[in-house]
């Protein structure tokens, strides 16, 4: 007997749409599209894909955001905002040692490495979307810092300027923002007290900017 050719099983049916209030639809959107953002940058950002990641029509996307560029500026500026809330949060637990600024550089690195805003950031920047520092609202940042600064240093004759509080503040930015996506500087391993790794290059660093901070 002739055996009969076999047959292609049909594809998956696409997942089931689901209904949803307009802000959870929103929510879902930018939440698949940022992480398309972080893995390929802004052109990975496509309406049909992103619509197809969270189970609603391209017809859906466009409305909540009226185009693609629509979409992607929605992206870039929650992201940017996520990621301001989180280092200025960190900024006002105002560390008085140099143990607990290493927390808080730690704190800084997890939100730039571990969430995938630096990769994100430095996408928008090679993309034009956030071409400068201030993107990442260093201004803001450094004027709590100097708050803080001022406030502990007060009655010091002469007092630390804005400038070098924001170039003090600008340093870690760039340090931290550089290692969110090239990976830890020196050796490979993974240990905590591995010489030359990333833990103890804040620590490293932490002792420095505290102690600028407090004599500088």
């Amino acid at each position: 007997m002739r055996r009969k050719p076999r047959t292609k099983a049909p594809p998956p049916p696409p997942p089931p749409r689901k209904r949803r209030t307009a802000e959870d639809a929103r929510t879902a959107i930018l939440d698949a599209a940022e992480q398309r953002l972080v893995a390929s940058g802004p052109a990975g950002i496509r309406l049909q894909e992103v619509a197809a990641d969270v189970g609603l029509s391209h017809p859906t996307v466009l409305h909540h955001f009226g185009s693609r560029e629509g979409l992607v500026e929605a992206v870039v500026a929650r992201a940017l905002d996520s990621l301001h809330t989180r280092l200025l949060e960190a900024v006002r637990a105002s560390p008085q040692g140099a143990d607990q600024l290493t927390t808080l550089l730690d704190g800084c690195f997890e939100a730039l490495a571990d969430h995938g805003h630096g990769r994100a950031f430095l996408w928008l920047a090679l993309s034009g979307y956030a071409p400068t520092m201030e993107a990442l609202r260093v201004r803001a940042l450094a004027e709590a810092v100097h708050a803080v600064r001022c406030e502990h240093r007060r009655g010091e004759d002469p007092m630390p300027t804005f400038e070098d509080t924001y170039f003090t503040v600008l340093l870690p930015a760039l340090a931290l923002l550089a290692m969110s996506v090239t990976g830890r500087p020196g050796h490979d391993g993974e240990a905590d007290d591995e010489v030359c790794g990333a833990p103890r290059f804040r620590a490293w660093l932490a002792r420095r900017i505290h102690e600028h901070l407090e004599k500088g």
